[in-house]
């Protein structure tokens, strides 16, 4: 799904998790995610 490698799922709680380390914002997984769930917010450095 994401090719940065940033979401990953916890193999204990089955959460998902997203490494903002790695995400790149291209918004692939917000565009497949089939409930809506990701949604991208442009963040404007400071």
């Amino acid at each position: 799904l994401c090719p940065d490698m940033a979401i990953t799922r916890d193999s204990i709680t089955g959460h998902i998790i997203i490494d903002l380390d790695y995400c790149k914002g291209c918004g692939i997984c917000a565009f497949v995610c089939p409930k809506g769930a990701i949604t991208m917010v442009l963040e404007e450095n400071s």
